[in-house]
Order: structure tokens, then C-alpha cells, then sequence
């Protein structure tokens, strides 16, 4: 299971890294930002401090129920849809739960301390938390959303040469060398998956298929067992057997209690949960 997870890593990193927006809410900042559009646009007239309240309801639902509509009953007022893109949060406006972002670190750490057989300072988990607290908190110069591997890896080597300047030069280029070299594999076996000819639309999903994704999402979010395929013959469909090999890797770590096990069962959640998302959003009607 170790090799399987190391072989995604560097995708399953940026995927994580990206999915703590998820549970963001906004700074103070942007709070007060929010409070005062919705306030000239006559949505609220009473107090901050309640405004505030309702922030946080919002953003304590799941990512895939904070809808227009949902704020729109809590402000009791529909607002435009140009403002509500303003509720959209970055890692420049808005604060990541910090129990999270440690938790990614040490899943970092651990599956390049096992999967990548490294034991250089520079991958230590100070070192990882240092570099994710950069990337969650960018400098004016830098991303602040849709983070990819390359983003980490150079914030990576920022935060390596602030903390001992150039004493590890040598370790983190061979490091990160040979990680951009699996991310370009990776990066070419989805591009070879996607060249190959099918017989049917990648995109298309039957009524079937879609009532398996969904049950499969359901399954991942209420922590549930997880459904078999409904055809005995399996998946036809790339993105639907990619799928299916990760449910089928989670089976192995859901009731776990191996330590080595547990810390990778909420990364593997997330992919689950992302990819089902994506496919019913990119189904044909």
C-alpha cells in the first residue's frame, strides 16, 4: 500500500494542500470585507458580531452545500451572484484550521521518511509544517489558490534555505529532483490514459454509473462502507476504474487502527470525495 500511495504522491500532496481551503474560513479581514458589501447592498443592517455568526455557520457546512441559496436564507436576502463569488476564499483571505494543516504535514513527512526512503533534515516535519505554513499564507508575490507541485517544491526550497541558508543544497536538489521526475510520470500515464481510444465517451456516465458515484461519495463522507460496483464485469471507463482503485484502497485502511494506516485514510477520503465531485460534474446530460 506504502508504493501505491508513494507512486501518487506528488498529485495526492497538491490535491491535500488545495483540499484545507475546504475547511478555511475567512480572516478577520475578509470577514469584515463581507460584512460591509453585504451591508451597501442592503442584504444586512444589524450587527457584525452576528454577521459574523452567520459567516461561521456557512462555512462550517460541508464545501459542496455552501450554495447561493443557503446564504441567501441565512441573510434572509437573495444577493447577486457576483457577490457571492466574493465568498469564495484563497489562502490570502482566509484561515486554515491548523490541527489540519499539521496533520498534513506529518503525512508528508511520514510517506517521505517511508515511501521515499529519505532521511535528510530537510524533509523533517518542522521543515514540512514551515513550508505549508508559507504556502497558507503567501506573501503578496506569491499563489494564493490552486496550488500545484512545482509551488510546493519552490516553497519548499524557500523555506529550506531561510531555516540553513545553502548547507542542503545538494539533499533537497537530489530530493526534489527525483519527486518532479514521478510527477512527470504521473503526469504522462494520465496523459496515455486520457490518448487511449474507448469505445464510449470518457465523460459519459449511465444512470447506473452515476448511482454508484454517488453512493460512493455518500459512503466517503458519512465514513459508511463502501459500495460494490453494481456489474460483475467492473468499470469500462478510465476515470471510473481510477475510482475504483482508490475505493478499494480505502476498504484496506477505513477500520484500521495501524498507525501506519490511519494517517493516510483522510488523504485517501479526499481523493475519493474530489474525484467523485468531478465526475458528476463533468457527466454529459
Amino acid at each position: 500500500m506504502i508504493q501505491e500511495l508513494w507512486h501518487t504522491f506528488p498529485r495526492t500532496l497538491v490535491e491535500r494542500i488545495n483540499s484545507l481551503l475546504d475547511e478555511a474560513e475567512p480572516n478577520p479581514a475578509k470577514a469584515f470585507q463581507l460584512y460591509k458589501t453585504c451591508q451597501s447592498e442592503n442584504l444586512w443592517n444589524d450587527t457584525f458580531e452576528k454577521f459574523q455568526k452567520k459567516l461561521n455557520s456557512f462555512y462550517q457546512l460541508p464545501k459542496h452545500d455552501r450554495r447561493k441559496s443557503v446564504m441567501d436564507q441565512m441573510l434572509d436576502a437573495p444577493m447577486s451572484s457576483m457577490t457571492f463569488e466574493e465568498f469564495h476564499l484563497n489562502f490570502r483571505n482566509g484561515q486554515v484550521e491548523n490541527r489540519s494543516l499539521l496533520s498534513l504535514a506529518s503525512w508528508t513527512h511520514h510517506l517521505l521518511r517511508v515511501g521515499g526512503k529519505y532521511t535528510s533534515v530537510v524533509i523533517a516535519e518542522d521543515v514540512i509544517t514551515k513550508t505549508l505554513n508559507y504556502i497558507t499564507h503567501p506573501p503578496l508575490f506569491e499563489k494564493a489558490s490552486n496550488i500545484g507541485f512545482e509551488d510546493f517544491c519552490d516553497a519548499w526550497k524557500k523555506t529550506v534555505f531561510k531555516l540553513y541558508g545553502k548547507n542542503h543544497d545538494a539533499e533537497l536538489t537530489r530530493i526534489v529532483g527525483e519527486l518532479q521526475l514521478l510527477h512527470a510520470q504521473l503526469i504522462q500515464e494520465e496523459k496515455q490514459r486520457q490518448d487511449r481510444p474507448v469505445f464510449v465517451p470518457g465523460i459519459y456516465l449511465t444512470q447506473t454509473e452515476i448511482d454508484w458515484t454517488m453512493a460512493v461519495m455518500e459512503a466517503a463522507e458519512e465514513n459508511l462502507e463502501m459500495p460494490k460496483y453494481p456489474l460483475s464485469k467492473g468499470p469500462q471507463k478510465p476515470r471510473l476504474i481510477e475510482l475504483l482503485r482508490v475505493v478499494q484502497l480505502y476498504k484496506i485502511v477505513q477500520n484500521t487502527k495501524l498507525p501506519e494506516f490511519v494517517k493516510h485514510r483522510e488523504s485517501i477520503r479526499a481523493t475519493i470525495l474530489d474525484r467523485c465531485e468531478r465526475l458528476l460534474a463533468d457527466k454529459a446530460a
